[in-house]
């Protein structure tokens, strides 16, 4: 088949067998292309939709936060008024205390957060490398 190719090459004119094969190839390359495309508009997407979900998640995350650390420390402000006698006792527990809420709202925060590969993107290129592979693989006969 390849000497036949090369003769029409050589000779200048193309059976409609060999025509076929440059056609087939064509659709090839287009289809390849048009898939790489997709691929990205699709991680494009997907990223898109994680950075908008981790900036929500991380305001709604900050306005916690100090909503949380103006109650806690008006709280204890009322607390340490109440024992004035023990204050510098008192200030210390309020300290350790915001500390501790802290801690626990960065982690909170630390777990809500999306970060990592598209796994959509991921599962199609996946898809697609074995599809590729299905494709190219010799048919065993």
């Amino acid at each position: 088949m390849e000497s036949r190719v090369e003769e029409a090459a050589v000779n200048g004119r193309a059976t409609n067998e060999e025509r076929g094969l440059v056609d087939l190839a064509r659709l090839a390359v287009e289809d390849v292309v048009r898939l790489v495309q997709q691929e990205i508009a699709l991680a494009k997407r997907e990223v898109k939709e994680m950075l908008g979900s981790n900036i929500r998640a991380a305001i709604f995350l900050a306005v916690a936060a100090l909503c949380l650390l103006f109650a806690v420390n008006l709280a204890l402000v009322t607390l340490a008024l109440a024992f004035g006698v023990h204050a510098v006792l008192v200030a210390g527990i309020e300290a350790l205390l915001l500390f501790v809420i802290a801690a626990i709202c960065a982690l909170i925060g630390k777990s809500m957060l999306k970060i990592g590969p598209p796994q959509q993107t991921v599962t199609s290129l996946k898809e697609d490398a074995e599809w590729a592979k299905q494709l190219l693989k010799p048919n065993a006969k």
